[in-house]
């Protein structure tokens, strides 16, 4: 998913508003004790005071204050109608912007009173009234979402193609990222026409790493084209406009994310079907390695409270915005996309671009090497998983750190941290150790491996994936996951379908010690929390003595078949 990708900014429009507001104040400070301006008695709401005055041949209406501002202004802001009208019957200008770049104009807009604006423009107000960044009223307008002030801007000669110089953004752009089609077919109608254009971008790399590490999660890339705001937004019917008049597709953002991937991205089904009935590119992939397919089956578990299902990863998608309204489902676009040939074994590249830090305190283990069936199975989505290997995604598959889907699916951690496997899509599940064993079934059917160890897990590919020191975990298997969590029916499973209890670690420990060394459950409190350590350790109890049984037949030679 595009990682928190910027929303359409406002250039200095807040610091406009407190120039005029904030300054103004401080200007009446500094001339206290000296008799009231103009100014001064219309932002005090005197204004019988200031009508008295403006009769006056010596009194000029267009006094500005220190900051710049005028009497007409404030009588805007104030949302003074008779004021305004009788300041411009004396000769007040209506095309004066403060030191800020704030215009009358600018405030009739932000406070969505068409007849302010109207008036305004009619005393022959600048219809742009570009601020410093060279916003312009119409932009306001469209960040307000006003059709009605839209319209009025265009049809008295808005420059429909200005580009503010704060972040490369125009009017386009916000009407898309604000879910407001008519606005864009409003823009696109009056020769809108650079529909491809991409704003400003962040680099990461150019800002200063010294800085706090809680900044990570801030540093937006940006860099979005309409396109790209409305396929995050979820306007389809902005996404059909701005395609119909010309919009790539195809067009990233520099981080290599398309409309389609930004689409899956924010569960924006219908948009991607509409985007792959246009031509979009199935078998991209952006700078993390994402590809289509992989977005799609690792969004699918997300859940809207702000983590994927199961708990497996913490707080992922933090702050996320709900599910769209869709007529097509998450599944609807793996098959479509199954059905187009994609590949279902590309691998990220680096980290998932997700949650606190742009994924850098996001699961460890979904990290290079991951593939779509990776996700699936930590998740234990099954009908993805199921779809994804008739269409020849590899069973055993590891990711950097060589742990396999098998390996996820009993729970195995790299560093320790929701251990125990995900959860289905759209929660947690009420017997997860079921869960997990129908899971490694699905793994188990496809060919997988039960006794596929860790090996070589110490790679330079896998240091720089790792973002702390993770466990050693070589020369391990899936029993060894399930043994050290306790789950007792799980590992049962396993060696009924063949995992050797025998086999040592590269410490020279087995699945039995590592279960003997476990630390117990805690307990004790409210909540239930004492029945539920109780059972964690009876099902504890219960492994080791699996576990010690599997030892003794091999011992005598009667280790378990596995089970066909």
């Amino acid at each position: 998913m595009l990682s928190k990708p910027a929303i359409p900014v406002r250039g200095y429009r807040i610091r406009a508003f407190f120039g005029l507001m904030l300054l103004g104040f401080a200007a009446a400070g500094l001339t206290a004790g000296a008799p009231l301006t103009l100014g001064d008695l219309v932002r005090q709401g005197k204004r019988d005071s200031v009508i008295a005055a403006i009769t006056s041949p010596d009194v000029d209406v267009n006094a500005r204050a220190p900051d710049g501002s005028t009497a007409l202004m404030w009588a805007v802001f104030n949302v003074d109608k008779d004021l305004v009208r009788a300041l411009l019957k004396a000769g007040a200008r209506a095309d004066v912007t403060n030191t800020y770049g704030a215009s009358a104009l600018g405030e009739a807009v932000k406070i969505e009173d068409v007849e302010l604006v109207r008036m305004l423009l009619d005393a022959g107000a600048n219809v742009d009234s570009p601020n410093l960044d060279r916003q312009t009223a119409l932009m306001l307008a469209v960040s307000m979402g006003s059709l009605e002030i839209s319209k009025l801007l265009v049809e008295r000669g808005a420059d429909v193609n200005a580009v503010e110089t704060f972040r490369g953004q125009n009017a386009l752009m916000w009407a898309a990222g604000g879910n407001q089609p008519e606005i864009v077919d409003l823009l696109l109608a009056r020769g809108a026409k650079n529909v491809n254009l991409r704003a400003k971008s962040d680099d990461w790399a150019r800002q200063m790493t010294s800085e706090p590490r809680a900044q990570f999660g801030s540093r937006q890339t940006g860099g979005l084209t309409a396109l790209l705001y409305a396929t995050r937004s979820g306007c389809l019917a902005c996404v059909q406009s701005l395609v119909k008049a010309g919009a790539d597709v195809n067009k990233p953002n520099p981080d290599g994310v398309t409309p389609l991937l930004n689409a899956l991205d924010n569960k924006r089904w219908d948009i991607a079907m509409f985007l792959l009935d246009k031509g979009a590119n199935p078998h991209t992939w952006d700078i993390s390695g994402r590809t289509p397919i992989y977005v799609a089956v690792d969004v699918k578990t997300f859940s809207a409270g702000g983590g994927f299902g199961g708990g497996r990863g913490g707080n992922e998608f933090a702050g996320a915005r709900p599910a769209a309204e869709n007529t097509a489902t998450a599944q609807d676009l793996i098959k479509r996309l199954l059905d187009l040939g994609v590949d279902t074994n590309h691998q990220l590249t680096r980290k998932r671009p997700y949650g606190a830090g742009r994924g850098r305190f996001a699961d460890y283990d979904l990290r290079g090497g991951v593939g779509p069936l990776f996700v699936a199975a930590t998740r234990h989505d099954h009908e993805s998983m199921q779809a994804l290997l008739a269409h020849g995604a590899e069973v055993d598959l590891p990711n950097v750190f060589q742990m396999t889907p098998l390996m996820m699916a009993a729970g195995m951690s790299g560093t320790g941290r929701g251990a125990g496997g995900g959860g289905p899509p759209g929660g947690a599940s009420a017997d997860p150790q079921a869960r997990a064993i129908k899971t490694i079934d699905l793994l188990l059917a496809a060919g997988a491996d039960i006794n596929y160890r860790i090996t070589d897990s110490r790679t330079h590919t896998a240091k720089l994936m790792a973002y702390v020191a993770g466990r050693d975990q070589e020369g391990r298997t899936a029993l060894f996951a399930a043994a050290e969590q306790g789950q007792d029916r799980l590992v049962k499973h396993l060696l009924e379908r063949g995992a050797d209890a025998s086999i040592r670690d590269a410490a020279g420990k087995t699945a039995l010690d590592i279960a003997r060394a476990a630390p117990a459950a805690a307990g004790g409190g409210a909540g239930g929390r004492e029945g539920a350590a109780a059972a964690a350790a009876a099902s504890r109890a219960a492994t080791i003595t699996a576990l010690e049984a599997a030892a003794a037949r091999a011992v005598l030679g009667g280790a378990t078949p596995p089970v066909k």
